[in-house]
C-alpha cells in the first residue's frame, strides 16, 4: 500500500515549498491531495489514470508523479528540494511548534540552518524581536527542541509498557470503540521502544481522536486527522493513534507490528502466490478480490 508513503512525500513538497515562498495554492494543492491519499481505503497505485484523476485534490499532474513514486520509489520534485534546501532546515521545520514559516523566518533574518544553532540562539534570547517570536515563543521552541531530543530516545520496554497499557484502557473505555491494541515494537516485546503504536476500531472515530488528544499526559498535537493522530507526552514519547476498519483490522494489526524487513518477507510471499497483502488485507491479485484481513489468522 504506497497511500501513506506518498501522503509522507506531498506533505514534504509542500513544507520545502512553503519554506522556499513559493506559491500558497500549490502548497495547498499538496496538502489536500495528501490528507485525500491518508483516508483512502484503496491503493492508488492500483487505480487507472483517469479513476484517479477523478478524486477530489488529485489532477494530472500529481497524478503523475504518483506513477512516478509507484515506478520508482522516488518523486523528482522533491529530490531537487532536498538538495536545493540545507538538511538541516528541514530537521527544523520538524520541532513540534516549528513549521515551515517560523524555519524560513529563522533562516531569513538569522541564517539559523540547523538545531544546534537555534537552540543556542534561543537560549541567549536572541530570537526575541523578530516578527511574531516572543519570550514565550522562545520557550516553546526551546521545549520542542526537547520533545525532539527524548523523542529520540530509545527506552526500556518496563518503562514504556504500563504508559501505553494505560492509554489503550482510556481508550476502550470510549463509546463507539470495539477495539484497541498495541501495535510496532512494543508488541514484538522489543528490549527498547522509541515509540507507541495503537490500533482501533471504532463506530464514532472523531470521538475517538477527540478523547485520545485530551488524555491528561498528551503534552502536544501533533497531527490529528481522520485516521491518524499523532502526539507527544509530557515524558517525551510519541503515541501515533490509527482508527482502521474493522474487516481490515488483522490485516493492519499485522502490517503496523512488522518490522520493515518482515513486511518485505510478507510481501514477497504473497507474490509468489498470486496474491497482495497490504494493511487493508489479502487480495488476490488477477481480480481484486479480498480474501481476508478482518483477523491476523486470516
Amino acid at each position: 500500500m504506497k497511500n501513506q508513503e506518498i501522503a509522507r512525500a506531498f506533505n514534504e513538497i509542500a513544507d520545502l515549498l512553503e519554506l522556499k515562498g513559493e506559491n500558497p495554492f500549490r502548497i495547498r494543492a499538496y496538502r489536500r491531495a495528501a490528507q485525500n491519499l491518508e483516508s483512502m481505503g484503496r491503493d492508488i497505485t492500483d487505480m487507472p489514470e483517469e479513476e484517479r484523476t477523478s478524486i477530489q485534490g488529485i489532477g494530472k499532474d500529481l497524478s503523475g508523479k504518483i506513477t512516478e513514486y509507484a515506478t520508482t520509489g522516488k518523486i523528482k520534485t522533491l529530490e531537487e528540494l532536498r538538495r536545493e534546501i540545507p538538511g538541516g532546515l528541514t530537521e527544523i521545520m520538524a520541532i513540534p511548534g516549528v513549521g515551515p514559516r517560523t524555519a524560513k523566518l529563522l533562516f531569513d533574518k538569522l541564517n539559523i540552518q540547523n538545531i544546534d544553532e537555534l537552540e543556542n540562539l534561543a537560549r541567549e534570547g536572541k530570537l526575541q524581536g523578530l516578527p511574531g517570536i516572543k519570550k514565550k515563543t522562545e520557550e516553546n521552541i526551546l521545549r520542542g527542541i526537547e520533545f525532539m531530543k527524548r523523542g529520540r530516545e530509545r527506552r526500556p520496554l518496563g518503562r514504556v509498557l504500563p504508559v501505553a497499557e494505560e492509554i489503550i484502557n482510556r481508550l476502550r473505555k470510549e463509546g463507539g470503540v470495539r477495539k484497541a491494541e498495541l501495535a510496532g515494537s512494543l508488541r514484538r516485546w522489543k528490549e527498547t521502544i522509541r515509540d507507541i503504536d495503537i490500533l482501533v476500531t471504532s463506530t464514532d472515530p472523531a470521538a475517538v481522536m477527540n478523547a485520545f488528544v485530551r488524555i491528561p499526559s498528551v503534552e502536544e498535537v501533533l497531527l490529528k486527522g481522520p485516521t491518524k493522530t499523532s502526539v507527544v507526552l509530557k515524558e517525551g514519547l510519541q503515541v501515533d493513534l490509527r482508527v482502521v476498519e474493522e474487516g481490515s483490522f488483522g490485516a493492519a494489526l499485522q502490517y503496523f507490528t512488522g518490522s520493515k524487513a518482515h513486511n518485505i518477507r510478507i510481501r514477497e510471499m504473497a507474490v509468489r502466490k498470486g496474491l497482495k497483502i497490504n494493511e487493508y488485507g489479502v487480495f488476490r491479485e488477477k481480480d481484486g478480490r479480498k480474501l481476508g484481513g478482518r483477523d491476523e489468522e486470516d
